[in-house]
């Protein structure tokens, strides 16, 4: 490419300039097609003074010419400053060779590699389906009702009217919610939102249509391997009134919104049955869709562009983030340096909240989608995606503004910001990597130390029940059982020996009838020991205490003349006069800890914390947790699952940790769910923060 200082490469032949809308602040701009790439560029008024005047072929005399015949003071530096861009954007035909071989070059350097490609395709890949425009325009006359002035009001109405017929079954339409997790249900959501989708695009379709934008395009984008529909409306950009382009943004949600009323409608009257199942999902899936993510203006949906056009800012993030470096850095540097652009300071203040609320946005929103990723693939996959979604989309873009920063070290002196900026950042680096983090919080229970569970030993009708708080000594029944089976085999049993003794009795000893004596003995012996039988088995009736203590936790429903199912718990037996701690931790806190370290119990309902010191550190992983109070099926704070067998299994490694009480002078009648703070081993926070990540990348990829 020429040096921009001197002679300037012609422009191409087929660039259109049209008049663009006003500004804010009422200044013209105009608007530069390039049909080539299907792109629109806006432009400023010295933007286009300078395109009028191209055909000088000299920068310096573009800028005399400008300044001569117009209020502009324009530059060399700007007109060498519009060169480049439009190099960049491929607006140029090349003068000679050797601007040739620079355009070739410039083209070659925005070619992706291989690995670059495969990556972008990944995150993004937009394929077409079809040309859509002569439908939309034979869909004109049938939609010309919804660009009438009453629409909007009518419209919201409608909403209104969908969204009163939900709330008035609020109830039924969340319990109907669980049906979209079933197998069936899933693919009904499916099916319920493409169709949404295909509705939602066609609105987007029809609205450019109607204010004679062609729509060349309609397919499908996959962001990172999730469909999403797309309608290509760039010709919006040549129009000039603000609020067409505006209906233009806001009707694929119209659109939406029209089937989510007439479905909410259908659903609120249509009888139970499966049609009634899948109008509730296209009602469902249609609203939250319009409402949570349309609507949202932090990505590229609808709700960005309605608000960047409503701003009347084109490039709505670019330039906010631009806005947003500019304010961090002075914030941070005190650089003195111009913004990037000249706003009025509402909007500029308005831009700034936006970039900084957009980068939180994202922050969580990529973190996510990157452990998302890694759950729905297999683990080796999943752990290679998961990193390429971190780096590409968050660590990647603070690296590359720490680089920036670092190299501001080469022109920016020192100054009052720059220096409170340095202290606050050595003082984190002296947080995250001195030793002084060691304590470790954890949930807790503070029971009993000796306790057991009191459990049915075989079926039976509940005949004797210890009252709730009842003492026991060591031996004393808790409960007794009767078992009508049992109680009728004996009777019988004992009959049938009455029987046989009686026949004993009366047998005379006789050398010919020996032998029916000692059969009858034999019948007689067996009944005996029939009984004896059965009275071992009536003693699993009767459940002691195997410890003195007292009955706890008696479920108050539980009354005498219950049936009661085999090794069904009834009560809690405790011994109240001393008590323990039961704790479980995290792996990468197990080497921080050591029995005999100090710790504090503070009990969740309120009452004071209890001195407590570690006794005993479990080396090996819980496999079922006993206490459910804790486990997050019961609204406690440890993930599990339960399996088969109804046991409590931790969805990550947790390890028990027991604590006693200071002096044994705690006594616990009922167990105390609480929190627990250990004094273990100091460590620094990043040292804690990479002991974490490589815990779980090597418990999670199976290394």
């Amino acid at each position: 490419m020429a040096d921009p200082v001197g002679r300037l490469p012609p422009l191409r032949d087929d660039l259109r300039l049209m008049p663009g809308p006003a500004g804010a602040d009422g200044a013209p701009s105009w608007t530069l097609y390039d049909p080539a790439a299907h792109r629109y560029l806006r432009l400023g008024w010295l933007e286009f003074e300078i395109l009028a005047r191209w055909q000088l072929g000299d920068a310096a005399a573009i800028a005399q010419a400008i300044a001569n015949e117009t209020p502009i003071r324009a530059s060399v530096d700007d007109v060498a400053d519009m060169v480049r861009f439009a190099g960049r954007a491929g607006l140029l035909r090349p003068l000679d060779p050797a601007s040739s071989r620079q355009m070739a070059e410039l083209r070659q350097r925005r070619k992706l590699s291989p690995q670059r490609w495969l990556l972008k395709n990944y995150l993004f890949l937009r394929v077409t389906l079809l040309d859509p425009d002569h439908l939309l325009a034979a869909l004109l006359p049938w939609t010309a009702w919804a660009f009438r002035p009453w629409f909007p009001a009518a419209l919201a109405a409608l909403a209104a009217l969908g969204l009163t017929l939900v709330g008035r079954r609020w109830d039924l339409f969340t319990h109907e919610l669980s049906y979209a997790f079933s197998p069936e249900g899933a693919l009904l959501t499916a099916l319920a939102l493409s169709l949404a989708k295909v509705v939602h695009e066609t609105g987007h379709g029809i609205a450019a249509k109607r204010f004679g934008c062609r729509v060349p395009a309609m397919g499908i984008a996959l962001l990172v391997l999730w469909p999403v529909l797309w309608t290509d409306v760039t010709d919006s950009w040549k129009l000039t009134d603000r609020r067409q382009r505006l209906a233009i943004d806001a009707a694929g949600m119209a659109a939406e919104i029209l089937l989510a009323v007439a479905a909410s409608i259908l659903w609120s009257a249509l009888p139970d049955g499966p049609v009634r199942s899948a109008v509730f999902l296209l009602a469902g899936s249609t609203w939250v869709m319009t409402l949570t993510v349309n609507l949202n203006p932090f990505m590229r949906f609808d709700g960005y562009f309605l608000l960047s056009d409503w701003l009347d800012v084109p490039n709505l993030q670019d330039r906010a983030f631009a806005l947003g470096r500019w304010w961090l850095r002075e914030t941070l540097f005190g650089l003195g340096a111009p913004p990037p652009e000249v706003l009025s300071p509402r909007l500029r203040r308005g831009l700034v909240l936006y970039a900084l609320s957009v980068w939180i946005y994202r922050f969580f929103l990529f973190l996510g989608i990157a452990f998302l990723v890694y759950h729905l693939a297999f683990k080796l996959l999943g752990l290679f995606l998961m990193g390429v979604e971190i780096w590409w989309f968050v660590a990647r873009p603070i690296l590359a503004e720490l680089h920036h920063w670092l190299g501001l070290r080469r022109t920016v002196g020192w100054n009052p910001r720059s220096i409170r900026t340095a202290m606050a950042a050595a003082l984190l680096g002296l947080l995250a990597l001195l030793p002084w983090h060691g304590r470790v919080v954890a949930p807790a229970i503070l029971r009993a130390e000796r306790q057991a569970t009191l459990k049915t030993a075989t079926s039976g009708v509940l005949k004797m029940l210890a009252p709730e708080g009842a003492g026991l000594a060591e031996g004393q029944p808790a409960f007794v059982l009767q078992s009508p089976d049992l109680e009728h085999r004996r009777a019988i049993a004992v009959a049938t020996a009455s029987g046989q003794r009686a026949r004993l009795s009366g047998l005379s000893f006789d050398r010919e009838d020996s032998g029916g004596i000692e059969v009858n003995w034999q019948e007689f012996e067996r009944s005996v020991a029939e009984i004896a039988e059965i009275d071992t088995e009536s003693e699993a009736l009767v459940v002691r205490a195997p410890f003195p203590g007292r009955v706890v936790d008696l479920p108050p429903a539980l009354i005498p003349g219950l049936w009661m199912a085999k090794h069904e718990e009834v009560a809690v037996l405790v011994d109240p006069s001393s008590a323990i701690v039961e704790t479980f931790v995290q792996e990468e806190a197990l080497d921080r800890l050591r029995p005999g370290a100090n710790a504090s119990f503070l009990p969740e309902d309120g009452g004071p914390a209890i001195a407590v010191t570690v006794s005993a550190v479990d080396r090996t992983p819980t496999k079922d947790l006993q206490s459910a109070e804790l486990a997050s099926l019961y609204g406690g704070p440890i993930p599990v699952r339960q399996d088969a067998a109804k046991r409590l299994k931790p969805e990550k490694a947790i390890y028990r940790v027991l604590l006693k009480p200071d002096g044994n002078s705690v006594s616990v009648a009922h167990r105390r769910p609480g929190t627990i703070s250990i004094q273990g081993d100091t460590a620094s926070l990043a040292a804690e923060a990479w002991r974490r990540a490589a815990a779980i990348l090597v418990q999670e990829s199976g290394f």
